[in-house]
């Protein structure tokens, strides 16, 4: 609808003349509007208008509507048909518990453990016999430590197959490239983050910081990577090469049958500074949206969950910011407790927002939201049962069918927590066993994997200085 505001006021005046004649001299005294012809009715009047602008309102929203023909929830761990409230509802079967120590490996360190998680690494290696290159692509345990020290470790064995020092303080944080995981990207207490190749064992590129680099990722598309400091900045990187090498052409010499095109050649991935966000205090976790099309982050002092627009294949609708706060009531801008680490549901469809450091003794807690920036509803808040430590981060994993969540302590116990709150399983898995003054029983990260059985099982660290795989 147009026209000029005397226009409008004829319309007002005709439409209050015929339903409400009794406040039509107020309104024709306070607008300056002449009194209306009752005999020349405007075409069309404003109900007409008012009714044709809602019709044409409708039609827009069904033309957005995407009507999904199979409307049962997938069983098949696509999650087709799921919304964020299906899932919460998820049972955890009877039957699963976290029940004890399978398998302890020691001797990793002689210093604390910090991190770990598990990854399909690549090798590649010259067989003399054959004379042609073998690659090996196997499941492996990555541990880092205070003693600067990232290894990669035999999920079977235990045995340490490599140990790499890409910093020169410890790694408290890294992550593989979802395309291409001879590319490892770590953050540590020397302020840098490395970009190292797997293959060489190489660095490829360092990005500096002025203080501690506590947390890197990877985006899921392989376009972006971003490392968070307690510099108070956030910066995220672009990447200007591949990970993935072009196809070889004729003229290219052929593989051997048992090599990979992937880790034979040259390692051409880089990454460029796009976006550099300066923060207020601490940022504790980042998490890139599961269609990498924004970069979530949380602060030690603020009650909201941050989202920066990343920019798409054509570099549009970059850095846009959007918020919803951590509190019920969106008003209530109140900080009694800080979210120091997220995790994504296999799903990819609900966020699960890991407190501490809280005002007063209320414990730690979980709380699930939709992954979406408009998803402001707080789904659930599962009670951890433990603590806040001043000293110690809080960790968490998802279960592989999303029923559930491992969650770390300060005490030696993993917990194994369902989606309506019952802390199932509260096992001692860690501490100090002839380790001396020195040793603890914190447990500092942990990991849900499948297991050769297709189990799920649990990979923890801590500051005893010992990986435990227990289920």
């Amino acid at each position: 609808m147009s026209g000029s505001s005397s226009d409008l006021q004829h319309l007002i005046a005709h439409y209050l003349a015929q339903n409400y004649p009794s406040v039509l001299p107020s309104f024709l005294a306070a607008s300056c509007t002449a009194p209306p012809d009752l005999a020349q009715p405007p075409v069309p009047d404003l109900r007409t208008l008012v009714e044709d602008y809602a019709s044409q309102a409708i039609v827009r929203e069904l033309e957005n509507v995407q009507v999904d023909d199979e409307m049962e929830k997938a069983e098949d761990g696509s999650w087709k048909g799921w919304t964020a409230k299906d899932i919460v509802k998820l049972p955890l079967a009877p039957e699963v518990k976290l029940g004890g120590l399978k398998m302890s490996i020691e001797g990793i360190s002689a210093m604390n453990l910090l991190a770990v998680g598990e990854a399909k690494i690549p090798k590649r290696v010259f067989d003399t016999n054959t004379a042609s290159y073998r690659c090996s692509f196997d499941s492996k345990i990555i541990t880092t430590s205070v003693d600067k020290s990232l290894r990669i470790i035999d999920r079977k064995t235990g045995e340490v197959e490599e140990s790499l020092e890409p910093h020169s303080a410890a790694v408290l944080s890294f992550a593989v490239h979802p395309q291409n995981p001879r590319y490892l990207l770590t953050g540590s207490m020397d302020g840098t983050a490395v970009l190292t190749d797997l293959i060489t064992s190489q660095t490829i590129q360092s990005f500096k910081s002025t203080k501690f680099v506590v947390r890197v990722s990877f985006s899921p598309d392989g376009r972006f990577m971003a490392t968070s400091s307690y510099d108070h900045t956030i910066v995220i990187y672009a990447a200007i090469a591949p990970a993935i090498p072009p196809p070889l052409d004729e003229d290219d010499m052929p593989l051997d049958e048992t090599d990979d095109i992937l880790f034979a050649s040259e390692p051409g991935l880089r990454f460029e500074e796009i976006h550099r966000i300066k923060v207020d205090s601490n940022p504790e976790a980042i998490l890139f949206h599961p269609e990498s099309t924004w970069l979530l982050y949380t602060l030690r002092s603020s009650h909201l969950l941050y989202y920066i627009g990343l920019p798409d294949a054509d570099g549009l609708n970059a850095w846009e910011t959007r918020t919803k706060s951590f509190n019920p009531h969106p008003m209530d801008n109140h900080v009694s407790f800080s979210v120091l680490n997220l995790a994504l549901h296999p799903s990819g469809k609900i966020l699960a927002c890991q407190t501490g450091d809280h005002r007063g003794n209320t414990g730690e807690r979980i709380l699930l939201y939709g992954v979406e920036p408009d998803e402001t509803e707080r789904l659930a808040v599962l009670w951890t049962g433990s603590e806040g430590d001043d000293f110690v981060l809080p960790r968490m994993s998802w279960l592989p069918d999303g029923s559930g969540l491992i969650t770390t302590t300060p005490n030696g116990y993993l917990n194994l927590i369902a989606l309506n709150g019952e802390n199932r399983s509260s096992v001692k898995i860690h501490g100090a066993i002839n380790l001396g003054q020195a040793s603890s029983e914190v447990v500092r990260d942990c990991v849900v994997v499948y297991a050769e059985d297709g189990d799920w099982e649990v990979i923890s660290v801590g500051y005893d200085r010992q990986v435990r795989i227990s289920r």
